[in-house]
């Protein structure tokens, strides 16, 4: 809702690196504002871009995709002056191709695409970041991603820039199942409850993340078998944390990439499994920036269950560390 409302009015520039996702980001942004879109393409053929529109939940019929190859985009700016008074958006993917075409790239966009996104709102992508786009453009937003230490590709988008409202956080996102789902810090998740909760003996705040380590495997199944029919139990990496644990099927969930983490989540907000806890373990040989990411993760699953454990067999030195992520702490001998 930060982006659409962002956009809603002026330049929009949306950079990043290939494969970024910039180009789904665009389509969910202009199909929520307008229902005529002209959308600009050097890079990709209608055909591609109404099937990318169908898996983020877009309407293709909202947009005239016009494929603009390398000999035509000269042509480009021309075409958008004489048309885009026929469209309510126009997005230009990506204005890295008008390169080519114009002396300066900068100089275009200003005396053109700016000129229209005074009666319009203009979005364009960029396959980095051009710095003096950055300037002229009324709102920035950067979508990139990075492949954690066990494989994992996260993707990140936020609102650098905006001449309307306040630069947003960073936020993850995946498209999964005709929509884009992002993750964002909550602070209200506190209820003020306090519960004792005898098979584990603690006594905590509901919503709580609970640490559980030992450097024995065969001590830490035994607690986790006391609960294991409330819980889910999710493994990031390979390390068979749960083996010796009878669980039911579909009580285990291996995360083998980010997206595997949101198809979970989607399952509680949907409440197709609404378990009591939520047992991940993987964490032992991330790193502290690493493991942010997934207790972002975590805060979004804690909107649909009572409690997390974070669950890691180790030396005290190495499980140690991780005691700052959570609320409360189980240490086994």
């Amino acid at each position: 809702m930060e982006l659409i409302e962002a956009a809603k009015e002026g330049l929009t520039l949306i950079y990043g690196p290939p494969g970024a996702r910039k180009t789904s980001i665009a389509l969910r942004i202009a199909d929520r504002l307008a229902n005529r879109i002209l959308w600009v393409s050097t890079t990709e053929g209608p055909k591609y871009l109404g099937a990318a529109a169908k898996r983020v939940g877009a309407n293709p019929e909202k947009f005239a995709f016009l494929d603009f190859p390398r000999a035509f985009r000269e042509d480009i700016l021309r075409y958008v002056t004489e048309h885009a008074n026929e469209y309510d958006l126009l997005v230009v993917d990506s204005v890295n191709g008008l390169s080519a075409a114009v002396p300066s790239l900068e100089k275009a966009v200003h005396s053109v695409l700016y000129q229209i996104s005074h009666d319009k709102p203009v979005i364009l992508v960029s396959e980095e970041e051009p710095l003096k786009l950055h300037y002229i453009a009324d709102n920035v937003v950067h979508v990139w991603y990075k492949k954690n230490s066990i494989g994992h590709i996260i993707r990140y988008a936020q609102l650098e820039k905006s001449r309307r409202m306040p630069p947003s956080p960073r936020y993850i996102f995946e498209i999964l199942d005709d929509k884009v789902m992002y993750l964002y810090f909550s602070s209200g998740l506190y209820t003020g409850k306090i519960v004792e909760l005898e098979k584990l003996g603690v006594t905590v705040p509901v919503k709580s993340t609970i640490c559980i380590t030992s450097s024995k495997t065969s001590k830490v199944l035994e607690l986790l078998s006391r609960i294991k029919d409330e819980a889910v139990f999710l493994k990031l990496g390979p390390w068979e944390a749960y083996r010796g644990l009878e669980l039911r099927e579909g009580q285990e969930y291996q995360a083998r990439t980010f997206q595997d983490l949101f198809k979970l989540l989607d399952l509680f907000i949907k409440g197709k499994i609404s378990p009591k806890y939520l047992v991940v373990s993987g964490f032992l040989n991330m790193s502290d920036e690493e493991i942010m990411d997934y207790i972002l993760y975590i805060g979004s699953c804690l909107s649909y269950i009572d409690f997390v454990l974070l669950v890691d067999i180790g030396a005290p030195e190495e499980t140690k560390r991780l005691q700052k992520f959570c609320t409360d702490r189980i240490l086994i001998d």
